[in-house]
């Protein structure tokens, strides 16, 4: 039979094991913990970034749907530029620019 010291040894060693598997884990799941903080923090910043861009845009269309209802000059100027209408009597001009002959055409 074992002594009762070689026992409390056997006791201790296996404590000691348990105990460091168990810290081991720990350092282990902690680290990761640690990596998914620092990632779940920069999509947060790229998520701040995006929420910022869309309330700009969402200002800006609220403007214009505001000019749309209220403001005849906007959506006159807007056929204008977008539709290329022509108020009733105006008078369009157009310009056609010659193409430019290449240098090879003029020197034979």
């Amino acid at each position: 039979m074992k002594s009762s010291k070689g026992k409390s040894l056997n006791a201790i060693l296996i404590a000691g094991s348990i105990f460091a598997f168990l810290l081991a884990l720990f350092v282990i799941y902690s680290l990761q913990g640690i990596v998914k903080v620092y990632r779940l923090r920069a999509e947060e910043q790229k998520l701040k970034q995006e929420i910022t861009l869309i309330k700009k845009s969402n200002y800006k269309m609220d403007k214009q749907i505001y000019e749309l209802i209220h403001n005849r000059q906007y959506i006159a100027n807007l056929a204008r530029e977008k539709l290329n209408m022509i108020k009733k009597g105006e008078i369009v001009f157009k310009f056609i620019h010659k193409k430019k002959k290449d240098s090879n055409k003029k020197n034979k």
